[in-house]
């Protein structure tokens, strides 16, 4: 499909809008698409669309693997990363019932994350506070991108615990406590059909609503900066304002 900038004639700012990503658009930003029925969702009635595109990828990417741990609500979760995927993992993960700790490189997002319902919050660089929880968490749901000490996430994970991994960072560790405490690292990714479905209504229950910036699509290449910056708090949406010929 190609991009309705580029039938427009509006080749140069979809350049820039390659050159400044990751990746290839693919139709990304074209005004319509086609898709096969069995992709296409029905949104609760009182969900806004710009809410909806944040929870069918932030938001089934984190809830899928906490969903399958569920029957045990129990469980002492840690969410590494209080970021795009991080802030909808904690709401996923109290609503489900679990005890959440809120696990960050960056101090100041304490009260953001205690807000949206961790139970308590861990500076990632604090020894003292990782010591106190050392062997402490049946699971750590991953969401940094990077800069995680690996191996003193593993040492606050008790016996037979799970690293869960929904992104794509770097890893190096020792591997003296994944094969004396029985660990396990594993990867997450996206989800299934009915998965979609059953997280839309749950978010809809419970109210678990994204952190969203609502952006205007001529100034994509600004949000693409703002993401290479670390400034979105914590979704950045974009609203199609270049769907009129005469713009």
């Amino acid at each position: 499909m190609n991009c309705e900038w580029c039938l427009r004639g509006e080749v140069n700012l979809c350049q820039d809008i390659v050159r400044t990503a990751t990746w290839t658009p693919y139709g990304g930003f074209s005004s319509s698409i086609a898709v096969d029925a069995g992709f296409a969702y029905q949104l609760p009635d009182s969900m806004p669309s710009e809410a909806a595109a944040v929870h069918m990828c932030a938001g089934i990417t984190v809830f899928m693997p906490l969903r399958s741990y569920s029957s045990t609500p129990s469980l002492r979760i840690g969410i590494i990363g209080v970021g795009g995927l991080g802030h909808l993992a904690i709401q996923y993960a109290k609503a489900f019932g679990y005890e959440v700790t809120a696990i960050s490189s960056s101090p100041s997002k304490k009260e953001e994350a205690i807000a949206l319902g961790a139970d308590q919050f861990i500076v990632a660089a604090d020894e003292d506070a990782l010591r106190k929880v050392e062997y402490y968490f049946d699971l750590l749901l991953c969401t940094a991108h990077g800069g995680v000490d690996w191996e003193s996430m593993l040492e606050i994970l008790k016996k037979k615990g799970k690293l869960i991994l929904v992104g794509f960072p770097e890893m190096t560790l020792s591997p003296i406590d994944l094969v004396a405490h029985q660990l396990s690292i594993c990867g997450s990714f996206l989800g299934t059909q009915a998965g979609m479905r059953e997280m839309l209504s749950f978010a809809q229950t419970h109210g678990i609503r994204p952190m969203i910036e609502l952006m205007p699509m001529s100034q994509i290449n600004t949000a693409i900066e703002r993401l290479k910056e670390n400034k979105a708090r914590y979704r950045i949406v974009l609203v199609n304002d270049l769907s009129s010929p005469n713009k």
